[in-house]
């Protein structure tokens, strides 16, 4: 399936009817909890107080952090102020910091995307079987680069990252590594600038923003790969 071709069915799963339905529902039940939310005083200030109490309760119980960092990320939370929290609790022990951090992601990577995988596209197809229209399955040849355009797009949230690619079912043994690659080296660095900064200590903070450095740059790199190879696959559609 070529590139043109991937847009139709996207553009053709958009236009159903049901599906705009559904995505405008959503849309409509997130106004009505910011109109509440609003209405009952719920402020800028307030949230971010919360978030510094919420962060408070995890500095102090590192257990619940670790399952904070398997869970929370699902939902729309900065997953990099989690890994920085974390680089500061455990900051005694900066190798196990970053490998319970890499541990947690990986859990976190993998039940999202069984979530998507199976009860979410599940429901999805069951909504879509009165109609013509099917979700296509991803050519084998087109999964690392769907996998690489979502975890490096700018733009994209963690969580939805997650539960997109569970939709569209890449094989997980090629999801987990690839995605916990593109996520871990940055994750990684946020926890180490943690630790640095926590403790007044130079070289893991400077650690942790080379590793930083060195995610933007595979990042940029693997996208200039990406488009090289989307325009030669162009070019070669026009001969």
């Amino acid at each position: 399936m070529n590139g043109a071709a991937r847009m139709a069915t996207i553009w053709k799963l958009l236009a159903d009817r049901r599906v705009r339905f559904g995505i405008g529902g959503l849309l409509v039940i997130a106004l009505v909890a910011g109109w509440m939310a609003w209405k009952s005083g719920v402020d800028l200030a307030q949230l971010k107080s919360l978030w510094q109490r919420c962060n408070a309760y995890l500095a102090r119980h590192p257990a619940a952090l670790f399952w904070a960092i398997v869970f929370l990320p699902a939902l729309p939370i900065p997953t990099s102020a989690l890994l920085f929290t974390a680089g500061v609790v455990w900051r005694e022990r900066p190798v196990m910091a970053c490998l319970l951090c890499l541990l947690a992601m990986a859990l976190n990577l993998s039940w999202t995307y069984w979530v998507a995988a199976r009860p979410g596209r599940g429901w999805v197809e069951k909504f879509l079987a009165t109609g013509s229209f099917r979700i296509p399955d991803l050519p084998r040849g087109d999964h690392l680069k769907l996998i690489l355009i979502m975890r490096l797009t700018p733009g994209f949230p963690f969580f939805v990252q997650n539960y997109v690619l569970g939709f569209m079912r890449p094989p997980f043994f090629l999801y987990l590594p690839v995605s916990l690659l593109c996520s871990g080296v940055i994750g990684t660095g946020i926890v180490l600038s943690g630790v640095g900064l926590a403790d007044g200590k130079l070289m893991p903070a400077l650690t942790g923003i080379s590793l930083i450095v060195v995610g933007a740059v595979f990042t940029h790199l693997v996208r200039g790969w990406l488009a090289k190879r989307k325009n030669g696959g162009v070019k070669a559609e026009t001969l």
